[in-house]
C-alpha cells in the first residue's frame, strides 16, 4: 500500500493510505517471462526509441519485456555513516531476443557511472540523468551478463534509497521506498513489474547496523569496521517490492507457527514501541489470509520496519514492509488509532499475495492491487481481529474518500490506461484505494461470498509469480461464480462517476402499495450501473426507529420495481442501501428527510445512524443544505449521540461546515463568530465530561484543540500547556503540547514566542523540530511568511521533502490571506519552474499545498483560467488546480445558501 504515498498529513490522516491505477481493456499483451521467450524469439521485436524522462513510457516497457527474460540480480552495495553517497556493481543476467534490433537500456537515476561490462569485457555506453544506454551491436542473443559500477547520492525525499539523521544522537537510518518507479535510484536495473526477477546480494555496512531485505541474510563476516551481509537468492518478483534497509535499528522478535517475525524501529523511538500493538494483529491477519486464499504464505520470513522520513502509511515490500513513524505514538494511543494501525498491517500483508506473489503487468493494474488490499485488510479486520465496527470504520473513512473522490472533477474509471510512471503517481488516490475496494465490497453480495472467495483464491493459485491483466482475475470471479460479468466490468471499472438513488412509494390502508428505486447519474458520467443492495424499512414506536423490514433487491437502470416491498407496512423512514451493501449515494425521500431531523437519535441502528450523518454532511458540500442550519442542528443533537464512531462523523461533518460560516465572517457576508463560540462551548463542556482514559475524553481533547480559536480557550490551553489546569486520565504528553503550541503561535497568544523557543530546548527529535518549525510558520507574521516562503522555493538549508511539507502546510492558512496576497505572483511562477523539473513530489506536494485560493467568485475565475494554463502541464499540476477550482466553486454555492 502506498498508502496514500500519498497520502500523509501532519496527523497521518492519511495514514492509509494509501496508490494506484487500473488495467486497459484495449491492450492485450500477457507478457509472462520465461514462458513467452520462445514466442519473442520467433516474432521480430518493433524498432522503440527511449524517450528522455523522468518516466518509463508504458510503450517502451511492454518492447522490453520482449526484448530481455530470464532476469536475475546479484546486488553488492556498499553503505557507511559518514557520507551522503553509496557505491555499488550490479550484475544483471538475463536472456536477449534473437535477432535484436533496439538498443538496451537499463534504469538507473541521477547518479554516476564508472564502468559497463557485457560478459566480462568492458563496453561503450551512454549515459544520460536517467537511464544507461548500452549498444545492442555490443549484446549477443541468448544469455548476457551486465555489470554496472556505480554511484549515487541517497534521497532526501522520502524515495529510493533514503538518508536519515537523528537529531538526537546522530545515528543514521537507511530505508528504501521503490514504488513505482524509484527501485531504480537504488541500483541500474529493468524497473518495470513485467519483469521479474531473482536477487541476491551483498551488502558492506557498519558493524552496529542491522540490515533487512526480501530474504533473511545467511551470513555476516566481519570486515575491521564494517561488516558484509549476504543475502540468499530471493523468489522471483517484480523490483518495485524489493527493499534495502539498514541502520542501527531497534529490534522485536516474535515467531507465528515457526516463521520469524521482526519488528524495527530507531533507538530514540523504541521507548514508545509497544510490541503488542503490531505482532498480534499481525499474527491474527497471518492466519486469516493463509486460510481465506488457500495459499501459504510464500516468503518464509517477515519484517516490519518503522522509518523515518517516510512519505506514504505503509509500502509492501517483499518480507520488509515499511511503516510511517507516525504509527509510534509517544503518548496514550486511542482505540481507533490502535485499528488503524492492525488496518494498514493487514492491507500490506494482503499485498504478499496480491501484487507481490501475483503482479499486475503495467501500473494501469495497481488499482487491482490497492482496492484489494484494502477490502482485505477491512475484512480482516471485521472477521479477524479484536475491534468492532470495522465496516462502519470503512464506511466513513475510505469510502467518504472514494465518494468524495468520485464526485470530483478529478474522477476517473477505476481501469484506465496509464501512459507513463509519471502519471501512475497522481492515481494514488480516493478512486484506486476508496472505490475499487467499495466496489469489490460489493462482490461478495453480487456473486455470493463463497464464490468470491474461491474466485479469489483461484487467481492466485493459477498466477502465482506471474504477471496478469485485469481480465484473468475477473475471468476468476466469473467462472467461480458462473457468471457473465463483461456488463457489470465494462460499467463499474471502464466508466467513471458516481450514481445516486432515491425510493418512489406509495401506501394504503397503511401498507405498502407501490415501491421502486429510480437511478440517476450526471450528465458527465451518465452510466447507470447494476448492483444489489438492501432496502431498510423503518418504523417509529416507544421512541425508537427500528428496522422493520431489509430487504435484498438488485436494481438496474433508471427505475426498479421492488415487488418485494408490496404489503410491507408503510414505513416511517426508508433507505435504499441498509447496512451500507452497495457504492451509491442516496437522496432521501421527503418524508424519509422529516423524520431524521426529527428522530435522528431514536434510530436504533448505529450504522444507519451514521449514514443519515454523512448524507446531511453531503447536503451541505453539495450546497442543499446551509452550513448554519447543520451546525444548529448538530449541536442540537451531538450531546445525544452515544456511539465513538457515530459521534467522531458529527464532529468532522461540524468541523467542514464552520469552515464556511468562519469564511463568510472573514468576508464579511455575515458574523457568526458567536455561533462559532457555541462550539468551542460545546467542545469543552463535551470534554469535561467524558469519562477518564476514554476514547471519547481523547477525541473531545483533540476536538478542543483544532478549534480553540477566541481568548478565552486559548487562554484555557494556555492553562493546560503549563500544568495549571488538567482533566483526570488525560495525559499531556510531548505531542499534545506541540500541538497547543500551534494554535498560540497561530493566534498569537499569550507570550508564544518564548514559549516556542522553551518547547524547542525540551524536544530535540525529529518529530520535535518538525513541530517547531511548523508552529512558527503559522504566525500571522510578515517577517516569518518571507523567512519560511524563501525556504520553501530556494531551500537553502537543503531541508527533506518531509520538511518542507510541514512548512507547506502552515503558511497560508485561509485566515492569513492578506499574508498570502504578496506572495501570489510568485507562487504561480515557480509552479512552471518545478513542472519543468523533474522532482514530481515535490511538484505534488507544492501544487497541493500552496496554490492561492479564496472562496470568492473572483478566486473562482481566476483558477478556472488556471485550468486552461495549466493543461499542458504534468497532471501534478493539472490536478491540483482543478480540484482547487472545483472547491472554490463548491464553496461560493454554500456561502449563497446562508442568509
Amino acid at each position: 500500500m502506498k498508502t496514500v504515498k500519498s497520502r500523509l498529513n501532519k496527523a497521518l490522516a492519511l495514514a492509509i493510505a494509501a496508490s494506484a491505477i487500473s488495467l486497459t481493456a484495449c491492450e492485450k499483451n500477457n507478457v509472462q517471462a520465461p514462458e513467452s521467450q520462445s514466442v519473442a524469439k520467433q516474432t521480430p521485436v518493433a524498432k522503440v526509441t527511449r524517450q528522455q524522462s523522468e518516466s518509463l513510457y508504458e510503450d517502451y516497457a511492454k518492447m522490453r519485456a520482449q526484448q530481455v527474460s530470464d532476469v536475475s540480480y546479484n546486488l553488492q552495495v556498499r553503505l557507511d555513516n559518514k557520507n551522503e553517497h553509496f557505491s555499488g556493481v550490479t550484475d544483471i543476467s538475463f536472456d536477449l531476443v534473437d535477432n535484436n534490433q533496439n538498443d538496451l537500456t537499463i534504469d538507473f537515476e541521477m547518479g554516476t557511472v564508472n564502468s559497463v561490462k557485457v560478459n566480462g569485457k568492458a563496453v561503450s555506453f551512454t549515459y544520460e540523468k536517467w537511464f544507461i544506454t548500452i549498444p545492442a551491436a555490443e549484446l549477443a542473443p541468448g544469455k548476457n551478463v551486465v555489470s554496472v559500477d556505480y554511484q549515487r547520492p541517497y534521497s532526501t525525499d522520502g524515495s529510493g534509497l533514503h538518508r536519515f539523521v537523528d537529531p538526537e544522537n546522530g545515528e543514521v537510518y537507511l530505508y528504501t521506498d521503490f514504488e513505482p518507479y524509484d527501485a531504480n535510484r537504488l541500483f541500474p536495473h529493468f524497473d518495470q513489474p513485467d519483469l521479474k526477477a531473482t536477487y541476491t546480494m551483498q551488502v558492506t555496512a557498519p558493524k552496529s547496523w542491522q540490515v533487512i531485505s526480501a530474504a533473511r541474510e545467511n551470513n555476516i563476516e566481519a570486515q575491521g569496521e564494517n561488516n558484509l551481509w549476504h543475502f540468499p537468492e530471493t523468489a522471483k518478483f517484480s523490483s518495485y517490492i524489493f527493499s534495502l534497509h539498514a541502520g542501527n535499528y531497534a529490534v522485536w522478535e516474535d515467531d507465528y507457527e515457526g516463521m520469524k517475525l521482526r519488528l524495527f524501529a530507531r533507538q530514540s523511538l523504541a521507548e514508545y514501541v509497544k510490541t503488542e500493538e503490531w505482532f498480534k494483529p499481525t499474527k491474527q491477519s497471518f492466519k486469516f489470509f493463509n486460510e481465506y486464499f488457500e495459499v501459504p504464505y510464500p516468503f518464509g520470513k517477515y519484517d516490519q520496519i518503522v522509518a523515518p522520513d517516510f512519505n506514504a502509511g505503509a509500502m509492501e515490500n517483499v518480507a520488509a514492509v515499511t511503516f510511517n513513524e507516525g504509527y509510534i505514538a509517544r503518548g496514550e494511543k486511542s482505540t481507533r488509532a490502535k485499528m488503524r494501525l492492525a488496518n494498514v498491517i493487514a492491507h500490506e500483508m494482503a499485498h504478499m499475495w496480491f501484487g507481490n506473489l501475483v503482479t499486475m503487468r503495467w501500473w494501469n493494474g495497481l488499482w487491482l492491487n490497492e482496492s484489494f488490499a484494502t477490502y482485505m485488510a477491512n475484512l480482516e479486520v471485521n472477521e479477524a481481529s479484536d475491534f468492532d465496527n470495522a465496516w462502519d470504520v470503512f464506511y466513513s473513512g475510505t469510502k467518504q474518500w472514494a465518494y468524495r473522490s468520485d464526485d470530483s472533477v478529478n474522477t476517473h474509471a477505476i481501469e484506465l490506461p496509464v501512459e507513463s510512471t509519471g502519471t501512475a503517481l497522481t492515481n494514488f488516490d480516493g478512486i484506486t484505494y476508496g472505490k475499487g475496494a467499495s466496489v469489490l465490497k460489493q462482490l461478495p453480495y453480487y456473486l455470493g461470498e463463497e464464490n468470491f472467495r474461491v474466485g479469489v483464491s483461484n487467481y492466485l493459485k493459477k498466477f502465482s509469480y506471474k504477471n496478469t491483466e485485469l481480465d484473468d482475475f475477473i475471468g476468476e470471479l466469473g467462472k467461480a461464480a458462473g457468471k457473465d460479468m463483461t456488463q457489470w466490468t465494462q460499467d463499474w471499472l471502464y466508466n467513471a462517476g458516481l450514481n445516486t438513488i432515491k425510493v418512489n412509494y406509495q401506501c394504503s390502508d397503511n401498507k405498502i402499495s407501490q415501491f421502486s428505486i429510480e437511478q440517476t447519474a450526471t450528465e458527465d458520467y451518465p452510466t447507470l450501473r447494476e448492483q444489489r443492495v438492501q432496502v431498510g424499512l423503518y418504523n417509529f414506536a416507544d421512541n425508537s426507529m427500528s428496522l422493520t423490514k431489509a430487504i435484498p433487491v438488485t436494481y438496474k437502470g433508471a427505475n426498479t420495481e421492488v415487488k418485494d416491498a408490496i404489503g410491507q407496512s408503510c414505513p416511517d423512514m426508508v433507505y435504499p442501501n441498509e447496512a451500507d451493501w452497495g457504492f451509491v449515494k442516496v437522496d432521501l425521500d421527503d418524508k424519509s428527510l422529516a423524520a431524521v431531523e426529527k428522530h435522528i437519535n431514536a434510530v436504533e441502528s448505529t450504522t444507519m445512524r451514521l449514514m443519515l450523518w454523512q448524507s446531511l454532511s453531503d447536503s451541505v458540500r453539495d450546497a442543499n443544505l446551509a452550513a448554519d442550519k447543520f451546525v444548529h442542528f448538530a449541536i442540537a443533537n451531538i450531546e445525544g449521540e452515544t456511539d465513538y464512531n457515530v459521534v467522531s462523523k458529527i464532529a468532522g461533518s461540524l468541523t467542514t461546515a464552520l469552515r464556511y460560516l468562519t469564511t463568510a465572517t472573514r468576508l464579511g457576508q455575515n458574523d457568526y463568530a458567536d455561533l462559532y463560540r457555541e462550539v468551542e462551548d460545546l467542545y469543552l463542556r463535551l470534554l469535561e465530561k467524558a469519562e477518564a482514559k476514554s476514547d471519547f475524553q481523547k477525541l473531545w481533547y483533540s476536538r478542543y484543540v483544532s478549534m480553540s480559536k477566541s481568548d478565552k480557550h486559548l487562554k484555557n490551553l494556555l492553562d493546560i500547556l503549563q500544568g495549571e489546569k488538567s482533566y483526570a486520565g488525560l495525559t499531556i504528553d510531548q505531542d499534545k503540547r506541540w500541538n497547543i503550541l500551534a494554535q498560540l503561535n497561530r493566534y498569537q497568544h499569550g507570550n508564544y514566542q518564548a514559549l516556542l523557543e522553551t518547547e524547542k530546548t525540551k524536544d530535540n527529535s525529529d518529530s520535535g523540530v518538525k513541530s517547531a518549525i511548523y508552529a512558527e510558520v503559522l504566525r500571522p507574521e510578515a517577517d516569518v511568511k518571507a523567512k519560511w516562503f524563501d525556504v520553501v522555493v530556494n531551500n537553502p538549508d537543503k531541508l527533506k521533502l518531509s520538511t518542507l511539507r510541514y512548512i507547506m502546510w502552515g503558511l497560508f492558512p485561509a485566515e492569513q490571506s492578506q499574508l498570502e496576497a504578496p506572495y501570489k505572483a510568485r507562487i504561480l511562477a515557480h509552479i512552471p519552474q518545478l513542472n519543468a523539473g523533474s522532482d514530481l513530489g515535490l511538484l505534488s506536494a507544492f501544487t497541493g499545498a500552496m496554490l492561492p485560493t479564496e472562496c470568492t467568485v473572483e478566486s473562482e475565475a481566476e483558477l478556472a483560467k488556471l485550468v486552461v494554463e495549466y493543461k499542458d502541464m504534468k497532471a501534478q499540476a493539472l490536478k491540483s488546480v482543478k480540484a482547487q477550482h472545483q472547491n472554490v466553486s463548491r464553496c461560493v454555492k454554500a456561502l449563497k445558501l446562508l442568509k
